[in-house]
């Protein structure tokens, strides 16, 4: 059974359906937030988060601080994401909204480019037959 959409995740799909179809799936006790395949935010403990990077991380610290996504390990270990939270100012206005979205998701793009690619599987050589017999 899948589970319900949680409020804010509605609200924050909602608010952004004329800029894209997004949609929100569940994500580790959250949600992500996607435009297509692209996850460019995260929902979780009543607050949206978007994906950030050096390009538009200062826009987060001039509108009051960029409030990062944090996590504890099992272990203790802190983990700070690259994500920051939203602020509410910019929930309600769906055209400031989506240009934030559109950020996020090309950080998202961004940082995915950036990833070194896997290695291609090289395949066994085939061994040769020579002429001749040898």
């Amino acid at each position: 059974m899948a589970r319900p959409l949680d409020p804010l995740a509605e609200f924050v799909c909602d608010q952004l359906r004329d800029w894209a179809p997004v949609t929100a799936r569940p994500l580790f006790g959250g949600w992500g937030v996607y435009d297509g395949a692209v996850m460019f935010g995260l929902i979780a403990r009543d607050a949206i988060y978007f994906r950030v990077d050096g390009t538009n991380r200062p826009q987060y610290e001039i509108a009051g601080g960029a409030k990062p996504f944090i996590y504890e390990m099992p272990n203790g270990k802190i983990i700070e994401m690259a994500y920051c939270e939203v602020p509410a100012e910019i929930l309600d206005d769906t055209e400031e909204l989506a240009r934030w979205a559109a950020q996020a998701k090309a950080a998202a793009f961004r940082a995915k480019s950036g990833k070194p690619k896997a290695k291609p599987k090289t395949m066994a050589k085939m061994p040769v037959k020579r002429r001749g017999g040898k």
